[in-house]
């Protein structure tokens, strides 16, 4: 692992056109580099706060004797943390700039000319993380803020990011903590009587086990929380539409699909105005997806003033379903087999099926496929049903949209689940007779541990290493 106080240096946005921009430093020797770098707006020598004052920001210029010679009178401010109250427990200074990538740059060459290195990838989040600043969850919540595809996952990323989450599974953590202290404060001074004295704790199956039941319960919880914020009720499951015209056959293919009737099916055009949804399962009853059926897009009835509700809940549930489409991970491209397949679908999604619905009122051909993998169905005969639903369980297999994050925390509130349920049985079995305390705190320091890893609290470089590698430099 890298030192923790090297002068370290990086670019905190992307070297874009923007209206400001960010360069990032922090380490040993911070002071006298930015005294170096800078001075006031008055150019008398920079006066930067002590260790024991708020974080202040700065108006500052270009020292002449650097930059200021070629980039001259620039508005820069610098927002400088003194010591230990700061982001990453240690002075930390942020320079904002005119967004210029070539100014962005040579700030950047100017501080490790003066001695400071590039940061690597993620080396900011490590310092806050080693400083006790944020937990494991939050540091990976940094990646999901940078990677975020919609508003939706951002916000999830910056609710992760203010440790809502990690702060309760440490705060169950240390409820584990003090009564596993309990349990082995009995063990130790179990023969410690005398006739003024009795023991430490009385540990008895009615004391300890609804305490673990607590636990549990919280847990629970904290994974119900988990799966409603990453799927958006949907458990983190993938979304797959069947989108297309009007009419064509889509909410019997999905009916088929599913397995029974859920959408309405009628030979009208606009029966289906919102979307229905419906979960997929494999051949082994494992629920892989979730299937939605949407409105026909792309036919919308001219407005008049004939019909003008009608054409409004048209064009509203035109809006629903393209918003659909927009976000689904796979779409199902439905058309028909005399019309060309028109590719906007395509433009939509990062993920599409081609599909040709209704082949038997089409022709009696056989169950080949056409051009580029399009797959004919027939939601009467179930012809082509199957190998659609193959094709959507290979498709949606590839997509991974828990963040490494999720599945740690998801595996370790399992992990100590089982530990803690373990420990509940065994004192459901005691029949009157005194628990093992022995095993009773080895399961519970089971469960602590499991949390630990999940928070950080307990945790190998083989972690950090996996955790911190996957930042940007600047992070």
């Amino acid at each position: 692992m890298d030192s923790t106080i090297d002068l370290i240096v990086a670019p905190a946005t992307a070297p874009q056109p923007a209206a400001r921009s960010i360069v990032r430093l922090t380490g040993e020797g911070l002071r006298a580099v930015l005294s170096r770098l800078f001075v006031s707006v008055d150019r008398s020598p920079l006066q930067l706060p002590n260790r024991h004052e708020a974080a202040r920001n700065i108006e500052v210029r270009f020292h002449l004797d650097s930059l200021g010679a070629r980039w001259g009178e620039l508005p820069v401010s610098l927002l400088f943390w003194p010591g230990p109250a700061g982001p990453l427990g240690a002075a930390v200074a942020e320079v904002q700039l005119p967004g210029s990538a070539p100014l962005q740059a040579a700030l950047v060459q100017e501080i490790c000319r003066f001695g400071a290195r590039l940061a690597r990838g993620g080396e900011f989040s490590l310092r806050s993380f080693l400083a006790g600043k944020i937990d494991l969850l939050q540091a990976e919540a940094v990646v999901a803020v940078v990677d975020a595809r919609t508003p939706q996952e951002l916000s999830q990323a910056l609710d992760r990011m203010a440790g809502g989450i990690g702060k309760k599974v440490e705060a169950l953590r240390e409820y584990l903590l003090n009564l596993v202290a309990d349990i082995e404060a009995a063990i130790d001074f179990a023969d410690d009587f005398t006739p003024d004295s009795v023991p430490v704790v009385d540990i008895n199956e009615d004391a300890i086990r609804p305490k673990i039941h607590y636990v549990c319960q919280q847990l629970d919880h904290v994974a119900a929380q988990l799966a409603a914020r990453d799927g958006g009720g949907q458990g983190g499951l993938p979304r797959v539409v069947l989108a297309g015209p009007p009419n064509i056959g889509k909410s019997s293919l999905f009916n088929r699909l599913v397995g029974r009737d859920i959408a309405l099916v009628e030979n009208e055009a606009g029966t289906t105005r919102d979307w229905i949804a419906s979960e997929l399962y494999d051949a082994g009853g494992i629920v892989t997806c979730v299937l939605v059926d949407l409105a026909g897009i792309g036919r919308l009835h001219k407005v008049s003033d004939s019909f003008p509700t009608e054409c409004e809940v048209s064009v509203a549930a035109d809006k629903v379903a393209r918003e659909e489409i927009r976000r689904a991970d796979v779409v199902v491209a439905c058309h028909e087999l005399e019309k060309e397949y028109k590719a906007e679908l395509e433009d939509l999604a990062a993920e599409y099926i081609s599909v040709v619905t209704r082949i038997d009122q089409s022709y009696s051909g056989s169950n080949s496929t056409g051009g580029r993998g399009c797959i004919h169905t027939s939601a009467v005969t179930g012809l082509g049903v199957e190998e659609l639903r193959r094709r959507i369980l290979d498709t949606v297999s590839a997509i991974h949209r828990e963040t490494p994050a999720t599945t740690r925390l998801r595996a370790g509130i399992s992990e100590a689940r089982e530990s803690l349920v373990h420990a509940e049985k065994d004192l459901a079995n005691c029949d009157g007779v005194p628990p093992d305390e022995a095993l009773l705190a080895i399961l519970l320091r089971q469960a602590i541990d499991a949390l630990g890893e999940v928070t950080g609290a307990v945790v190998g470089t083989d972690i950090l290493d996996r955790v911190f590698s996957r930042h940007c430099i600047g992070k």
